[in-house]
């Protein structure tokens, strides 16, 4: 990325940088990522072209700053220090939470950028590439026969389907289903998944109602 994201943005600088990321937010909810011009996330954020070079090489750059700025808000680095488990709830408690949170914008992003498009393609690479740095640095991963990389390609690919099938399909579902449907899908590289379903009760009843009786923990 042209911007150093290493050091502290002055005021000013964070400004500019929420300005022309919030332009492209904007933008996604109307377009296709690849129609995008710098011209109109110039217009949107309100600064020269001049300015938007000074920050970033092109839109693919702010794309990435885009990504790592959701990549903070999900925290994905702590989840090295957890169990398969722990970690596995984490990531989808705090994937989940956020696109909730957003549920409108990501819809109609997704209705413009579905499919084969590079957004997704590109949101789907960098997803993969920081699980595979997670279970790079997890102890757990020495003792799994299958490749690190392989599983985090799964973790991704898993985590994106449920997401989008339980937030986005014409069957909603709640959390806690989505959540076992998550945990049962990816129990054959789960270290020591644990006995008993979800624990305690919840406000969403019972959250294994739904799963075929084997997979019912």
């Amino acid at each position: 990325m042209k911007y150093d994201v290493s050091k502290k943005p002055t005021r000013g600088a964070q400004r500019t940088l929420d300005a022309f990321s919030g332009s492209l937010l904007a933008l996604l909810v109307e377009q296709p990522f690849e129609r995008v011009t710098v011209n109109e996330l110039c217009q949107r954020a309100g600064y020269p072209r001049a300015t938007f070079y000074n920050y970033f090489d092109d839109k693919y750059d702010l794309l990435d700053y885009g990504w790592m700025r959701i990549g903070a808000h999900l925290r994905l680095d702590e989840v090295s220090s957890m169990d398969a488990e722990e970690g596995l709830r984490t990531c989808f408690d705090r994937a989940y939470d956020l696109c909730v949170a957003h549920l409108d914008a990501v819809k109609r992003t997704l209705a413009h950028n579905a499919g084969s498009g590079y957004l997704l393609n590109h949101l789907r690479g960098i997803m993969q590439t920081e699980i595979r740095a997670l279970l790079r640095a997890c102890p757990e991963r020495v003792a799994s026969r299958i490749p690190y990389e392989l599983i985090a390609d799964h973790y991704g690919n898993t985590l994106f389907l449920v997401l989008e099938w339980s937030l986005l399909g014409e069957r909603r579902c709640t959390k806690a289903q989505a959540y076992e449907y998550l945990r049962y899908l990816l129990a054959g590289v789960l270290h020591d998944v644990p006995q008993g379903g979800t624990q305690g009760g919840t406000e969403d009843g019972d959250a294994t109602a739904d799963l075929p009786p084997r997979a019912r923990r």
